[in-house]
Parts: structure tokens; sequence; C-alpha cells
């Protein structure tokens, strides 16, 4: 039987090194990419069967990154291999167009599980992953939100659907470095020192349908006086498991 070609992901040697020995006996690797710029093009060039993805590559990150390659390659199976086991990471990525979701601590077994599961059209979810989405209180309660504008307000809840600098720019009518001035101020307001860090707190936050206007929306938005529209002036039940061994999550056709 013909084995699935592999193209791995990962911008951390030792875990594609890793996958590479842990997929040999029953996947050809055709290559690796380390960083999210190159993936499409390494798509492009390796067409491989399936693809193991890390959400956390540098420039571009993997949920940033799976619309691209989703309506590029709609046959192309998407495998999530992440450090960040988060029920909310899990269902964002599957929404833009992932097949599975896998913590990178997973077993060899677990790994060949999955993909077997998503090359036979199914959805894979990680039995360490919560089943339940938990949006975190602490970063709705998080004292510097009030310092927040509500320019920046808007933006954080982009980032929690995991739109891109170009798509928040087009929408709010602003230029990509306008955005980033904004994310970087974000940052440096709630102390957070990562652009995956800033995700994920953006992610954690409650939506609109958790009650209220959390991120108040409804208020005027202003951008940052230091920004114009041309640029800017400077550069779960998190239990992983159970004392009983939970099953993972297989689902036909989505």
């Amino acid at each position: 039987m013909r084995r699935s070609l592999v193209l791995i992901c990962d911008d951390h040697p030792l875990m594609s090194q890793g996958l590479r020995a842990l997929l040999k006996p029953t996947c050809l690797a055709v290559g690796v990419v380390n960083d999210g710029r190159e993936v499409i093009t390494e798509i492009e060039r390796t067409k491989p069967d399936i693809l193991l993805l890390d959400l956390s590559m540098p420039h571009r990150n993997g949920l940033e990154l799976l619309p691209d390659i989703t309506s590029a390659y709609p046959a192309l199976k998407i495998l999530i291999v992440t450090m960040h086991v988060d029920r909310a990471l899990a269902d964002l990525a599957l929404q833009k167009g992932a097949h599975g979701f896998i913590p990178k601590e997973a077993s060899a077994e677990e790994l060949n599980a999955a993909i077997e599961a998503v090359m036979a059209g199914k959805v894979f979810i990680s039995p360490r992953v919560p089943r339940r989405a938990f949006r975190d209180s602490a970063a709705l309660q998080h004292p510097a939100l009030d310092r927040l504008t509500p320019r920046h307000l808007q933006i954080l809840r982009l980032i929690g659907d995991g739109k891109s600098t170009a798509d928040m720019a087009e929408a709010l009518g602003v230029s990509p470095r306008t955005v980033e001035f904004h994310r970087a101020s974000i940052r440096k307001a709630l102390g957070i020192t990562t652009e995956w860090g800033l995700m994920r707190f953006a992610i954690m936050l409650p939506g609109e349908d958790a009650g209220g206007d959390p991120l108040g929306e409804s208020a005027e938005t202003v951008d940052d006086p230091t920004a114009d529209d041309e640029g800017t002036r400077r550069a779960s039940e998190t239990g992983a498991s159970d004392r009983t061994t939970p099953r993972p999550e297989i689902v036909g056709p989505p």
C-alpha cells in the first residue's frame, strides 16, 4: 500500500526530527518547513498528502496560514501538532480548515491514529484536548483592559477570530503598519511578550454570546493618534487527561 506523503511544518529542529523518526515506519516525510512564509511554496514543491502544522510558526502562524492553504489546496489534509492544548484553539483551527488536532507530547500510536483517521476523511481531536471550550474569566478581568482604546479592543477581537494583519487592515480601512502598531501597543499594555501570547489571550476572551459586550464594540472606534491610515511613525478543563483514559474524538467528514 502506498505510504502517505507528509510535509512537516515546525520551527524546532528537535521536534521535526522526532516527527520524521516516528513517521518513518508508516509514512514518507517529503520535507520540513521552519518558517511560516515558506509553507505554501513547499506544499507546491513537495505535493504532500497531509500537512503536520505547528500553530506557533514564525512570521506567519498556523491559524493565519490555514485559510490560504485550504483555499489553494482543498484536497490537502491538515493535522495540527501543537504545544497549545486548548479547546478554543482546536475549535478555531478546525473552523479554519484543519482536519485534526493533537499535542506535541502525543505518542507515536496517537500520531499514527490521527494521520490514519484524517486520511480516511475523518476529524481527529486528541483525548488530551478538553471536550468543552473554556473562556478564561481572568482574561476578561485583566486590569489593563480598561486602559485599551476602543480600536485596541476591536483589534483584540479580530485577533481572537484568527484574522491576519492584512485581513484586519482591510476590514478597518487602515494600513497593515497601523494594525501592527496597535498590536504592539496592546501587547505592551497587557504585559504580553509574544505575538502568540497575544493571540491566546484574545482567543480566551469571552465572545459576544457569553453575555454583554465584553470588548465594548459598541463604543466609537478611534485610532491611536500616533498612527494614521497610511502608516505609522514607529516601527481547558485544562486537565489534559483524567484518571481514566479518554478516547479521541473521531467523527466523519465535516
